[in-house]
């Protein structure tokens, strides 16, 4: 009898993995593309930071003077994805797409650390409470509102007019395929536990470089909710904004006989995840995505290590507290980010081992 039972549970757990499944790729492709009108000019993926220790990271690739702008008057929410959104206006009329829920902490922080090395990376701005006129009650993300139109734990991130969101971009299938810049965003991904690393997340954005009038097509990872937590894959207990997750495992394991790095980063789906092998393009789509962030050469990993490396721990703390974190979980993560940091760093030294094997 018990084993009925059991097996019975388990179908159970089955049909809500293929559900869960059908509901993330119908949210992927609820919203039809926009028709671009920018002209599409030089690809971007990375650029010379310059001089890294000058990088503002409470800010990020925003600043003061682009924030919102209070009051902020409430226009629709939005159903697609998984966390709950809304869009607002605020007083100078700039529209803004707000993100409640767990991603919002960890996506404004690992925004800031992405656009600190180089990469392309979207204005965010966090609240722990904030105002909106005419707020509703939402059908999403109700249990973080307060009543009389306030929300607690608001991403804000805007829509420029001069930038458009084009089409997605894959890992595997891009212009900067076995790029040291590719590998080094790679290797990010891989340091902030993003277990969300899907295509559907990765957007080319269409813009205009004020400075010189010129169009060009930034290569952007514009979901990057799915961090500062625990990585695994479906059925592996993985997490998002979880510190205790975050800090349970090394990231570095060490490095193979053709100079790969080995990282712990174990995103295929395990135990009840395993299920999924009943809806294919789900598992199958699980194992693609294991796969497109292997390869990383250590060279590379080393790179983006030395550029991390210059990165102070007052930056990493402006990060976090831009985010809304208390002074103690900032600097568990300021430890935890400065480990993994050194990780990296350190793999130059492994780099001259793995020449030296090669040489003799």
């Amino acid at each position: 009898m018990k084993t009925h039972t059991r097996f019975g549970w388990l179908a159970v757990l089955a049909i809500l993995l293929i559900v869960a499944g059908l509901s993330l790729e119908a949210f992927s492709n609820s919203k039809p593309p926009k028709k671009r009108q920018h002209a599409r000019g030089p690809t971007v993926l990375w650029r010379d930071p310059g001089n890294i220790r000058r990088r503002d990271l409470f800010y990020g690739p925003g600043s003061k003077a682009l924030a919102p702008a209070p009051p902020f008057r409430f226009l629709k929410e939005i159903k697609e994805g998984t966390q709950p959104k809304f869009d607002v206006e605020d007083a100078r009329g700039v529209k803004w797409r707000v993100k409640l829920g767990s991603e919002a902490q960890s996506e404004t922080v690992a925004t800031r650390l992405v656009w600190a090395a180089g990469y392309n990376a979207e204005e965010a701005y966090y609240f722990n409470r904030v105002h909106i006129d005419n707020l509703p009650r939402l059908s999403r993300g109700q249990k973080y509102a307060e009543g009389n139109g306030f929300v607690r734990g608001a991403k804000f991130k805007p829509h420029r007019k001069d930038v458009e969101r084009g089409e997605n971009w894959s890992w595997n299938k891009n212009p900067f395929a076995k790029t040291r810049e590719l590998d080094g965003l790679k290797t990010m991904m891989i340091m902030l536990n993003n277990w969300d690393d899907l295509k559907r997340n990765n957007k080319v954005l269409y813009a205009t470089v004020p400075k010189t009038n010129r169009s060009e097509s930034r290569y952007v990872v514009t979901d990057l909710g799915a961090t500062l937590g625990r990585a695994a894959g479906l059925g592996g207990g993985r997490s998002k904004n979880d510190l205790k997750g975050f800090q349970s495992e090394r990231f570095v394991r060490g490095i193979d006989k053709k100079g790969v790095v080995k990282f712990n980063y174990p995103v295929r789906p395990t135990k009840l995840g395993l299920f999924s092998i009943f809806y294919p393009p789900l598992f199958f789509r699980e194992q693609r995505r294991a796969k497109s962030m292997r390869g990383i050469r250590v060279e590379n990993a080393a790179w983006i290590g030395s550029q991390l490396s210059k990165l102070s721990d007052d930056q990493l703390r402006d990060s976090l507290r831009a985010a809304g974190y208390d002074r103690a979980t900032t600097e568990a993560y300021v430890r935890t980010l400065r480990s993994r940091i050194n990780q990296l760093n350190q793999l130059s030294q492994s780099q001259i081992a793995v020449r030296q094997r090669r040489l003799k």
